[in-house]
């Protein structure tokens, strides 16, 4: 996947951007429990032995508490970037005296078009980071999962619900030198966010998808709804944080 980015603008996923990013969201546990919750209820125990496949990891902002809790996670993320992050935090005493860098294997992989010899317990792509990719990436990145997926295992996936009553440009104050500005283009269902930082700008751009979207794309490559949950956005008014979970029952 090729990140879109706004011209003269750098990215939150990649250089100074990420660590600000990481900086800044990394102790944000919004979708932390829901992600646990699921994989503790997957259907069929003879997939316990198995790993968690974490696309888009970031900096192990979900992938450190799923090696907290005893899963074995490959994260996974295009940007060397962010993964030189993770590997920073899982050589930190408490993650190795606690099992949890033992848990955990980093490896640099897109999550459009990813191809690992190994079927998975399931596979997590959290923070929304779907909404990065357009339709037809989207959907080439579900059929991935499929393809890696373990009869019986799941696919979680987390998404920004954006409400019709969002205002179209709206700016937060996230600490004293940070401050986020989020514009929505709801008819083109494009949404921008600019995290101005230490004098600086960092860009991602996204787009809007709603659960609808995900559950057909779901369909199409034959996985199925297990379960959703929402929880309202704590920092952005009209926005919902969303967790899916989708079985494959091939």
């Amino acid at each position: 996947m090729v990140e879109v980015r706004a011209a003269g603008h750098d990215s939150l996923s990649f250089g100074t951007g990420a660590r600000h990013d990481h900086e800044l969201t990394h102790r944000d546990d919004t979708e932390i429990a829901s992600i646990l919750d699921f994989l503790e209820i997957l259907p069929d125990q003879t997939l316990a032995g198995l790993r968690v496949l974490e696309l888009a990891c970031g900096s192990g902002r979900v992938t450190v508490p799923m090696a907290a809790a005893g899963h074995r996670v490959l994260a996974t993320d295009l940007s060397i970037d962010v993964l030189s992050l993770l590997a920073e935090r899982l050589t930190e005493r408490q993650a190795i005296q606690s099992g949890i860098a033992g848990r955990v294997e980093i490896q640099q992989a897109d999550m459009v078009s990813f191809d690992i010899k190994e079927s998975f317990k399931a596979v997590c792509l959290p923070m929304a980071t779907i909404t990065l990719l357009n339709p037809e990436q989207r959907r080439a990145t579900i059929r991935c999962v499929a393809a890696h997926l373990a009869i019986g295992g799941a696919l979680i996936a987390s998404i920004d619900r954006v409400l019709p009553a969002a205002a179209a440009t709206s700016t937060i104050r996230l600490r004293p030198d940070a401050y986020l500005t989020e514009e929505i283009d709801h008819a083109g269902r494009r949404r921008r966010t600019i995290l101005r930082c230490r004098d600086k700008e960092y860009v991602s751009e996204r787009y809007l998808v709603t659960p609808e979207d995900l559950v057909n794309d779901l369909k199409e490559a034959s996985l199925f709804l297990a379960a959703q949950r929402s929880t309202p956005d704590p920092v952005l008014p009209h926005h919902i944080s969303v967790i899916l979970g989708a079985v494959n029952r091939r």
